[in-house]
């Protein structure tokens, strides 16, 4: 009654100090407001069960020595010629990032991503690929120019291809999947805080499957990290500690210099890892056994100085970046080897 009082004498108030006022507005707003929600609510991706389908989460990665980190799954001949010519499609309106859909000489379709995220995206997903684990086709581009775009030349972008023979099928979530308690997972979340990925909701994890003209097998689920342009910066401070609920975490992306000097593992209790994580959703790195960390340190150990350099060449960083954050990325991997 109280607040119905007030709205009321906030209206009337309104509608004598301003004449222009429309209270109609305040309706049609309404409506509008319920009609955006209704639409997001039909749009929005389901969470696939496990019942559905095979489900893969990881591959054995073969010859881990020898991968091509500059140039990724995709490899050299997938790879955006940027002298080539490429036509504007559309835009992409979903997350919080700039994105446009291109299509290029060779009739291939490409997401184009502005922004912090196309650099640490492009290194991040050629180590979650050297890994066994499945990632989108990323290259970081310099500069293109794209006809039909407003200004024309697109610098500094990540394109990522589009229909790769994948198709989208909905989302997953970290503690309800056919893969819970695995080393393979624990392996997936051990490699999300090694490169600092604070942003772990659950409408960045993705699960596809083989289109039907791929010739593999279209009954496969393959679960994966779809978006992580979160990384290589830190995944929280004392602002963090202090937000507001609601409040977005005060992590940085595409920060090598504060990726470098935060904490990665506090210690260990009964038998699971403790990491300096202030991202979101802190509760997935929780009850992540030793023995599954070393594993993933063990095989990030694989990689040589060379392949580590060359992933973050492919995102466009500089020699002195590159340094910090090879350094940075190898103490990490030493100390989950020093785990007990």
């Amino acid at each position: 009654m109280k607040l119905r009082k007030t709205f009321t004498t906030l209206l009337l108030f309104l509608v004598i100090v301003a004449p222009g006022f429309n209270p109609r507005v305040l309706g049609e707003s309404a409506v509008q407001e319920k009609s955006k929600q209704n639409k997001a609510e039909k749009e929005k991706p389901r969470v696939v069960t496990g019942s559905e389908g095979h489900p893969v989460l990881w591959n054995e990665p073969t010859n881990v020595e020898a991968l091509d980190l500059f140039y990724g799954s995709g490899g050299s001949e997938g790879a955006p010629d940027p002298s080539g010519k490429f036509t504007y499609v559309g835009a992409d309106t979903k997350g919080t990032q700039k994105k446009i859909y291109v299509k290029d000489d060779k009739d291939r379709e490409w997401t184009v991503k502005f922004g912090s995220e196309a650099r640490p995206e492009t290194a991040a997903a050629r180590f979650v690929w050297a890994m066994g684990y499945h990632a989108d086709e990323d290259y970081f581009v310099e500069r293109a120019h794209i006809d039909g775009m407003s200004g024309g030349d697109a610098r500094n972008v990540r394109f990522e291809r589009r229909h790769d023979g994948l198709k989208t099928v909905g989302l997953w979530n970290w503690e309800d999947n056919p893969f819970v308690g695995t080393r393979e997972l624990d392996g997936l979340k051990v490699l999300m805080v090694v490169m600092n990925n604070w942003d772990l909701k659950v409408i960045n994890n993705k699960v596809v499957r083989p289109t039907k003209k791929s010739g593999e097998d279209p009954d496969e689920r393959i679960y994966y990290v779809g978006d992580l342009g979160a990384t290589f910066g830190k995944t929280g401070s004392l602002a963090h500690e202090l937000r507001l609920p609601g409040d977005p975490p005060a992590g940085t992306k595409d920060k090598p210099s504060q990726y470098a000097h935060q904490d990665f593992i506090e210690g260990v209790r009964d038998g699971t890892v403790r990491f300096h994580y202030k991202g979101k959703d802190p509760a997935v790195l929780k009850g992540i056994r030793v023995e599954n960390a070393k594993w993933m340190g063990e095989l990030l150990a694989r990689l040589s100085e060379k392949q580590l350099t060359d992933a973050f060449r492919a995102g466009g960083y500089n020699p002195s970046e590159i340094s910090t954050l090879v350094r940075a990325m190898q103490e990490r991997i030493r100390e989950l080897q020093s785990l007990k």
